[in-house]
């Protein structure tokens, strides 16, 4: 009961973070222009943009397959890429349960061990970190000053008092504190079964870091990472197209756009609601377009995901229900 009861406090404060940047992007908005672009939007760019999103999720589950081949393991490609969907549809609902739902989700189908799979999530994540970074480097190369404006936009009105720093400087000593304690008491903690759980835990955690050394498709691996990588730019860049404040937006701008909604979604809220909309909007406002287009362009390219997260997820946890039950390949049940 206390579990459930922490549970619950710790989604109402994530949905207090969205609802917060929600207010911050739409305080200024002109809702009647917001409408209006809503009615004349050229839907046909928004699907397109679904169907891109779909198409890296079909590719992250096959790519997780590749991870998995070095641990003696394999699961049916529709199985990994129906988990994939699961677990987005699980981090639009809570942020960070999706990793859990995933593994979860293909344990049930193909019996791997859930260690396991989480270690290969786990080096998807520091992969995708990456890829991230990566990207938010190219976009400093290419927008710098637009890249400069915006956060000096975002973070406008904070100040230099000096209180941050010494928050951050409790914050630091308080985990160091910690870790020093971990560490004095290393002994006593080995006597609880719960260390004995955190053991095998760890010990498929690093298996499954050690399997893209042995990967026996590395260049595989390496295509599916830049094709998923690439979907997620072209998912959010053809929306542009759909608005006729966002059409003229050339293809660096939306290597912007991409690096700040990436970092919207980063912020744990339910699917990014709120944070992405007012990231996005802040970056189209240095571009010079007026806020109620920037949030009528965050809510097509999101509300897009969204629904196609909805949809496609709903429609794999049903593929995953009867894969289960049935124990038939799910090849069969298409």
């Amino acid at each position: 009961m206390k579990k459930r009861l922490q549970n619950i406090l710790k989604y109402l404060f994530f949905l207090a973070i969205g609802g917060l940047f929600l207010y911050l992007a739409l305080r200024n908005t002109d809702f009647e222009k917001l409408a209006y672009d809503f009615a004349h939007a050229e839907y046909g760019y928004v699907i397109f943009s679904m169907v891109i999103g779909y198409l890296a999720f079909v590719s992250r589950g096959l790519r997780w397959n590749l991870l998995l081949e070095p641990l003696g393991q394999k699961a049916h490609p529709w199985h990994s890429i129906h988990a994939i969907t699961v677990g987005y549809l699980a981090n639009a609902a809570v942020p960070r349960a999706g990793e859990l739902a995933r593994c979860t989700a293909l344990h049930s189908t193909d019996k791997i061990p859930v260690n396991r799979l989480f270690g290969t999530v786990v080096l998807e994540r520091i992969i995708d970190g990456f890829m991230l970074l990566s990207i938010m480097t190219l976009t400093f190369l290419l927008e710098l000053d637009t890249l400069r404006d915006f956060f000096q936009e975002a973070f406008k009105g904070q100040g230099n008092t000096g209180a941050g720093l010494w928050w951050k400087l409790v914050l630091a000593g308080a985990f160091l504190g910690f870790l020093l304690l971990l560490y004095l008491f290393r002994h006593r903690f080995q006597n609880f079964p719960f260390y004995a759980r955190i053991r095998s835990f760890w010990a498929g955690f690093k298996e499954g870091l050690k399997s893209f050394r042995s990967l026996e498709h590395k260049w595989a691996f390496v295509g599916h990472t830049l094709f998923i990588w690439t979907m997620y730019y072209l998912m959010i860049y053809v929306v542009v197209f759909a608005l006729p404040a966002t059409k003229n937006i050339d293809p660096s701008s939306g290597l912007l756009l991409m690096t700040v909604g990436g970092l919207g979604m980063i912020v744990p809220t339910p699917g990014g609601i709120g944070s992405y909309h007012y990231l996005v909007m802040l970056a189209l406002g240095v571009m010079g377009i007026p806020s109620s287009d920037g949030v009528s362009f965050a809510t097509l390219v999101h509300g897009g995901q969204f629904v196609m997260t909805l949809l496609s997820g709903l429609i794999a946890l049903g593929f995953v229900y009867r894969a289960r039950r049935v124990k038939v390949p799910l090849s069969k049940t298409l």
